[in-house]
């Protein structure tokens, strides 16, 4: 039975942890449900003994009128100082996208009691992309909320602009292209028109959605990826491992990928690889192989992308967070976001938050003055410029 209390005549639903499989609820009162938000696809990142999803429920357990999905894992706070890491504390990590679906949003503030009382000392909570003007946000930066007697509140990294493609239903390519800036639609229209006369081969576009066939693409991918900056400076590029393999089958199966592969005479030259939920296009992974990039792969990459997924009838991009020159050009919407940790008050939270916002504060500073005088965005070009060089084997 959900639990209740009635105060002059209104119910009052109470958020509560429910044990039961993602399965066995029914969203649909709750309206759309993101893709992040989405049991099956929180279900899919469970693939160690580890890691679990743990719902927070408002109402009825099967017919919720609010719910917080958290996935758990071991993670860590980390503590950085501009590019470098200071060092790292362990921490069991209760990490949510977004902000939880309910229908009165005056009753988010009641979640956050069964939360602190779930997640025990050494736990902390991390929202990750928490729109700006979304009830969450407002709750997390009010002052006197009551969720600063529970946790200490601490913004992880600036406010960052989440760039958007949103378009109406049956809306077409042209359509789109119309959307953009004179300036960004002449160059998607002169970039499409050059690519395939300067290629110097035959220009293909592969497209991958079945299982049978992820593992061509992820050689396809692997074999980009290790050209990049990305792969090199970050560590962030894609490798050909079975983990890999087994991941992108998973999301195939679903029915939840579509990635795209562009080839120059049969060799892989860029790469899209992403997710959708039927209505919106999740732009996860964007790479090319930097010897043609005076041709701009990204952006006739991009179009030709943006060209398939209208014929789908997926008229939403979204290009996560991060923003670029590139996502400004290429989207027609934006919006404001921001991460945040919940620490929990009390040792060792209050001390792991009080490190953590002042490392913070002090890496902000120096950020702000680097950017200022000029120095942070050269600094970004020598370094990508070297890494670039590394992955074509110059010296």
């Amino acid at each position: 039975m959900p639990s209740s209390l009635h105060f002059k005549g209104k119910v009052v639903m109470h958020w509560c942890r429910a044990n039961i499989s993602g399965n066995a609820i029914d969203l649909s009162p709750l309206g759309s449900v993101p893709l992040e938000l989405d049991p099956r696809w929180l279900s899919s990142r469970v693939d160690s003994s580890d890691k679990s999803i743990h719902y927070f429920l408002q109402g009825d357990r099967q017919h919720p009128c609010g719910y917080a999905p958290f996935f758990v894992h071991p993670g860590m706070l980390t503590y950085c100082f501009g590019e470098a890491t200071l060092f790292r504390v362990p921490v069991r990590r209760y990490a949510m996208q977004g902000a939880p679906l309910c229908k009165d949003s005056s009753s988010l503030a009641g979640l956050f009691k069964p939360l602190r009382e779930a997640i025990g000392a050494r736990g902390v909570v991390f929202f990750e992309s928490v729109r700006a003007d979304s009830p969450l946000a407002n709750l997390l930066t009010l002052p006197g909320s009551s969720i600063y007697k529970l946790f200490h509140v601490v913004p992880y990294g600036p406010i960052y602009t989440r760039r958007l493609i949103e378009l109406p239903t049956g809306a077409q390519f042209e359509d789109y292209l119309r959307t953009l800036g004179s300036e960004s639609r002449k160059d998607a229209r002169r970039t499409r028109k050059n690519f395939n006369v300067k290629a110097g081969g035959v220009v293909t576009l592969v497209r991958y959605t079945e299982p049978e066939h992820v593992g061509e693409l992820a050689a396809a991918l692997a074999q980009v990826s290790r050209k990049t900056y990305q792969y090199h400076l970050l560590g962030l590029g894609l490798e050909d491992t079975p983990e890999q393999v087994a991941y992108l089958q998973k999301m195939a199966v679903h029915g939840w990928l579509k990635a795209y592969v562009l080839q120059i005479d049969d060799k892989p030259v860029a790469f899209q690889l992403g997710y959708h939920d039927r209505y919106t296009y999740y732009a996860h992974h964007v790479g090319y192989d930097p010897a043609i990039s005076k041709l701009q792969p990204g952006i006739y990459l991009h179009t030709e992308v943006m060209a398939d997924l209208l014929a789908d009838g997926i008229c939403r991009f979204d290009f996560l967070a991060g923003d670029s020159l590139y996502k400004q050009r290429m989207s027609n919407t934006s919006r404001e976001e921001r991460h945040y940790y919940l620490i929990p008050r009390g040792w060792p939270g209050t001390f792991y938050a009080g490190t953590l916002v002042a490392v913070n504060f002090l890496s902000e500073r120096i950020g702000y003055w680097l950017e200022a005088s000029g120095l942070k965005e050269r600094i970004k070009r020598f370094v990508r410029t070297a890494a670039v060089k590394r992955s074509s084997g110059k010296s």
